[in-house]
């Protein structure tokens, strides 16, 4: 997971350094990766799936060679598989992967919230409430019953702002990228919502807030544990055909 978290940072870098560069090829390149990386996270491109390189072009518009660039990129980053004879998938989802990286984000963000309490200041405490109150602004689902992107975007930047009060960039950044990897399988889980009514996630990230501002590590951390372990337990309830 480290390695694969290096190879991703050390693709950002890439990414700005070609955004100065002069050739459309290597530019288009990092758009084609940005919006495979993107659909793949998103299960737009279903886990497991096949990716025909004449249909994958015909999709994204692209050529031969850009796509191939963006796909061993993803390969790089675990989202893609190259097998022998058989080209390119998308990588399976797998209960192994599921509670690992629920294991893992557990550990690192408890030792997160842990240190923020210790070392958080009132701009902090600021910056939290705020991102709560943009949060609690959007439903989780739109009207017809699809994901929300805005309160996507607002939910990670409430448990990001969390995370900042730390003082380590690469605690947050390790963090970031394991909140990443677990997009897809935070997807699959919305799309149980309706078995799993009673769950009220806005108050979980409440209840989360108040103990933070309370400076109650302990109480802070195991809410969090309990956060993020009803994403995996609701899959692993709801969709046992994950291996």
């Amino acid at each position: 997971m480290i390695k694969s978290a290096l190879a991703s940072r050390h693709a950002v870098q890439k990414r700005d350094t070609r955004k100065n560069s002069s050739s459309p090829r290597r530019t288009h390149a990092v758009d084609v990766f940005e919006r495979l990386q993107a659909d793949i996270l998103h299960c737009e491109l279903k886990p497991g799936i096949r990716l025909r390189l004449r249909e994958v072009r015909a999709k994204y518009n692209t050529g031969l060679s850009p796509l191939r660039e963006a796909l061993m990129r993803l390969v790089a980053d675990g989202l893609v598989i190259l097998e022998d004879h058989k080209g390119f998938r998308v990588s399976p989802v797998s209960r192994a992967e599921m509670i690992d990286l629920t294991n893992i984000r557990c550990d690192l963000e408890s030792l997160a919230i842990g240190m923020a309490i210790e070392k958080g200041d009132d701009h902090w405490e600021a910056n939290l409430l705020g991102r709560f109150h943009e949060l609690s602004k959007r439903p989780q689902f739109l009207p017809d019953g699809l994901p929300n992107p805005e309160w996507e975007v607002r939910h990670e930047a409430f448990h990001r702002t969390i995370h900042a009060g730390c003082g380590s960039s690469w605690l947050m950044f390790f963090c970031g990228v394991l909140y990443e990897r677990s997009r897809r399988y935070r997807v699959l889980s919305a799309q149980i919502r309706v078995q799993k009514s009673d769950r009220d996630v806005l108050g979980e990230h409440e209840a989360i807030l108040q103990a933070v501002l309370a400076r109650d590590a302990t109480t802070a951390v195991s809410l969090m544990r309990d956060h993020l372990g009803r994403t995996t337990n609701n899959l692993l309830d709801y969709y046992p055909e994950i291996e």
